[in-house]
């Protein structure tokens, strides 16, 4: 695979070495001094599979490569984009480069203008939580939100889930009254009569991470952890025998113990606000086929 991956970026670094042709563009008369204006409108748009020549399907599938590989063609297609005039301007600061492989190349026949003059701003992301490729790396904007809630499922009432949550509870919420009962994961004795959310018309659940999606959200701290050192070794004791208590161990020993809770709690956040996104789009009615649309 490595043979494979230095000829694919000797073949991007070719375009880089010898970019396409300007398109001819005759500029109609009350643009003639105005090129780049004539350049944006006229120029035709073409996918970047197109402008280089390099088919989307000579890129690997993620999993056929290992860290130093993504990295290296990453660096290769911004020499292109550069090249290119591209410049793609919404990238996330802490997109993994794994990630950030992912979306270039799954983009790879996203239409663009070649506009050697002005050059092109590139946006990939699609203000949409369901189809932009960033995915939860998505930072194009504080107003960017995931999940659009209710009111009455603000903050407050998402800290009041995460501290039963904390307790190893699975936490149950009436989504009428907004009470909160909470039950130990594991149990002793429990009776059921005692237990008033079985009861209740509309209960959400929520249960605290399990053992992969805690071992995910370590791994996803680790790799886009600013300290190399520390990422290195916050990888090496999630590939050990005991993960979970010795990523623990040295995190808390570190000096980003108080940084680690932080993410922690926001992916605690992220995923209560998930679940009651899903339980609304469950119980939402769907629209009728004879009422009218609003546009």
């Amino acid at each position: 695979m490595q043979n494979y991956i230095n000829q694919l970026v000797a073949d991007l670094e070719a375009v880089v070495q010898n970019p396409p042709n300007a398109a001819y563009i005759e500029a109609p008369p009350h643009l003639e001094e105005e090129p780049e204006i004539a350049e944006l409108a006229l120029v035709p748009y073409r996918t970047i599979e197109e402008l280089t020549g390099i088919k989307q399907e000579a890129f690997p599938e993620i999993i056929q490569l290992v860290g130093g590989q993504w990295e290296a063609v990453n660096t290769a297609i911004f020499r292109v984009f550069e090249a290119l005039k591209i410049d793609l301007v919404d990238t996330p600061n802490d997109i993994p480069p794994e990630w950030l492989y992912e979306v270039l190349t799954t983009n790879w026949q996203h239409p663009v203008q070649y506009l050697p003059s002005s050059g092109m701003d590139l946006e990939l992301c699609t203000g949409d939580p369901m189809t932009c490729p960033y995915g939860e790396y998505c930072d194009c904007g504080e107003d960017w939100d995931a999940y659009e809630l209710p009111e009455k499922f603000g903050l407050q009432l998402i800290e009041r889930v995460i501290k039963e949550i904390e307790k190893d509870c699975v936490c149950y919420l009436n989504a009428e009254t907004l009470e909160i009962e909470s039950v130990l994961k594991s149990p002793k004795k429990q009776k059921q009569a005692d237990l008033k959310h079985k009861n209740w018309k509309e209960c959400y659940v929520f249960e605290p991470f399990n053992n992969n999606e805690q071992m995910e959200i370590m791994t996803r701290f680790s790799e886009s952890n600013e300290d190399e050192n520390l990422s290195e070794e916050l990888l090496c004791v999630l590939e050990s025998k005991e993960p979970f208590a010795n990523f623990n161990a040295l995190i808390n020993t570190s000096n980003q113990c108080k940084i680690w809770c932080d993410y922690y709690r926001e992916r605690l956040k992220d995923h209560i606000r998930q679940n009651i996104y899903q339980e609304l789009q469950k119980n939402s009615k769907p629209l009728d086929n004879d009422c009218e649309l609003p546009f």
